[in-house]
């Protein structure tokens, strides 16, 4: 048989600086990876960033332990499914302990050490001779918090060096509070209080100032206390929230600050906006119109299963979604699974 002599078509080529345009309508990470894998000069072109994954939904990070005991995995919310995409491993053993939707904190109890990082450059930075004992980490831009009662140490990423500040109430103010939460919010520094209220925190090298907002709570938020199993500090459009989980049910009450008349008013619906929330407590809100999510809803990781619960704040319902998958943790196994928000990147 004569060899076949006709010319090889050649793949089709797409202009580098077209990319970009087409990786804004990737809703996979997988996709969005393996575009950007073609070549160097896509690759070039491509870096995570807000702008190209504006159209990816969220993600769950959950332990994988196919190949590791210590691997991570992301679980793609809209189609529920585990994907090929690998999240960086952090160093063993660690836990996962905090995340703000784009970078997540892992602290290794055996070496006292701290790692940020971030899921989808792999850009990580150690932070050492980290403190064992604390009940919150709280990352806040460049700064990262370890939350215990009566005192706060702190570190600003990339300098190593903690710092212990013991919390205390500006003169004047009598009663015994203590700082149970952090979060920054259009620039400010806020602490949630024992008590459920609010104050602005103010860094002072060895102590954290706090300027009390308002008076005592009122009879609406301590009935929610009464009611609720947990309560967390959370921001939304800027704004500082209450958030409060019910006893017996999935079910959620959630305040919003009111500057004006400085004191907690319930919150009916978030503006079609969604909280992201976890075991470590508040991890990120994202807009209206965000993809494969519902707005007014709070989508919460769940502790003991792979998958995650949507409560709907507009008629009180909720849904429960859990994910079976090769390679995860036995059942009933404490999961520190955190949430991921490449729109946020």
């Amino acid at each position: 048989m004569a060899a076949d002599n006709r010319p090889t078509a050649a793949a089709p080529y797409l202009p580098a600086e077209l990319i970009p345009d087409i990786a804004r309508h990737l809703t996979t990470l997988q996709d969005f990876f393996a575009l950007r894998s073609t070549c160097r000069s896509y690759r070039a072109v491509l870096p995570p960033s807000r702008a190209v994954l504006a159209s990816q939904p969220p993600h769950l990070l959950v332990p994988h332990h196919a190949s590791s005991r210590r691997s991570l995995a992301l679980v793609h919310l809209p189609r529920r499914r585990l994907l090929r995409f690998r999240a960086p491993t952090p160093p063993l053993p660690s836990a996962v302990v905090a995340s703000d939707g784009a970078r997540v904190v892992t602290f290794d109890y055996f070496a006292h050490e701290l790692s940020v990082t971030h899921l989808l450059s792999g850009e990580r930075v150690f932070v050492p001779d980290t403190p064992f004992l604390f009940s919150r980490a709280v990352l806040a831009g460049d700064l990262v918090f370890l939350i215990a009662p009566g005192w706060v140490r702190y570190c600003r990423l990339g300098d190593g060096r903690w710092r212990e500040a013991c919390c205390r109430l500006r003169s004047g103010v009598r009663g015994l509070y203590m700082m149970v939460g952090m979060l920054a919010a259009n620039g400010v520094l806020y602490a949630l209080l024992n008590t459920c209220q609010l104050a602005i925190a103010e860094l002072r090298d060895d102590k954290v100032e706090l300027k009390l907002l308002g008076g005592e709570v009122s009879d609406h938020v301590r009935n929610a206390w009464m009611e609720s199993t947990d309560f967390i500090l959370g921001e939304c459009a800027g704004e500082p929230l209450l958030i409060f989980k019910g006893l017996v049910k999935p079910q959620y009450k959630v305040f919003r600050w009111e500057p004006g008349e400085q004191r907690w008013v319930r919150a009916m619906s978030l503006g079609r906006r969604t909280l992201f929330v976890s075991g470590n407590g508040f991890d990120a809100w994202l807009g209206p119109d965000s993809p494969g999510i519902r707005g007014d809803c709070i989508y919460e990781a769940l502790p003991q299963a792979a998958g995650w619960s949507e409560y709907l704040l507009v008629d009180n319902t909720c849904e429960l979604v859990t994910i079976d998958y090769h390679g995860a943790p036995e059942l009933d196994a404490v999961r520190k699974q955190v949430w991921v928000l490449p729109s946020l990147y």
